[in-house]
């Protein structure tokens, strides 16, 4: 019977750190050999490629096309026109001696005096068209002395004051704030004073199709003023 052969503790310790260095050893032999590069050409900037290019061939050259021959009828018109007689002389100066065009020139600024004229002007032309219009009434402007404003001015306190009940009221029509050309009345009676609005066709709540233009009674406002007329 033959027994196993089992080495010392030792001999396989350093069988085993020496398996290990040799194993090492190879891993870094191979590392090294795998990282280094090839080795680069130095002669590629060296290197010239010369490209012949061949000229383009020129064409022949070609001769211009000959004119084509004139017609017999327009030698013969070039020969009638040459023939005509020339003009006589007085056309000829008046063509040379034309007028040269005509240069526009800014009209200058009108003065004070112009403006003045040229208003003048205007208002007789208004007051020939009125005159025309109005045939045999005079237009003069109302007389505005300490007279007549004492007078309208009695007239307008008397017209403000009331009535007695047995009077009958006193109706001024009064210029109308609104925009829809609605007819206003200041009625004074012996009951106080109140205003009569006819509304217009054109307002909103005029006309009613039912009872027609109604008729509203409100306060008068001391700022309106009775309607004037023209005077003439």
């Amino acid at each position: 019977m033959v027994s196993d052969f089992t080495p010392p503790r030792a001999a396989r310790r350093y069988a085993a750190i020496a398996l290990t260095l040799l194993a090492h050893a190879l891993l870094v032999l191979a590392w090294q050999h795998a990282r280094r590069l090839p080795p680069a050409d130095q002669d590629d900037s060296r290197r010239i490629q010369w490209v012949t290019v061949a000229p383009q061939p020129t064409p022949p050259p070609t001769a211009a096309p000959a004119p084509p021959p004139r017609p017999a009828a327009a030698r013969s018109h070039s020969t009638v026109a040459t023939a005509r007689p020339a003009p006589p002389p007085a056309a000829r100066e008046a063509l040379g001696e034309a007028a040269p065009p005509a240069v526009a020139v800014d009209a200058p600024a009108p003065s004070a005096a112009d403006i003045l004229r040229q208003a003048r002007s205007s208002i007789g032309r208004i007051d020939r068209e009125l005159r025309k219009a109005h045939p045999g009434q005079p237009i003069t402007a109302p007389v505005g002395n300490g007279a007549t404003r004492l007078a309208q001015g009695l007239q307008a306190a008397a017209d403000a004051a009331p009535n007695r009940w047995y009077e009958a009221p006193k109706v001024t029509e009064i210029i109308d704030p609104g925009p829809y050309s609605r007819r206003r009345y200041r009625v004074v009676g012996a009951d106080g004073t109140y205003c009569i609005t006819v509304e217009s066709n054109h307002a909103p709540d005029g006309l009613d199709l039912a009872k027609g233009i109604q008729h509203k009674k409100t306060n008068c406002e001391k700022s309106e003023q009775a309607a004037t007329t023209q005077k003439w």
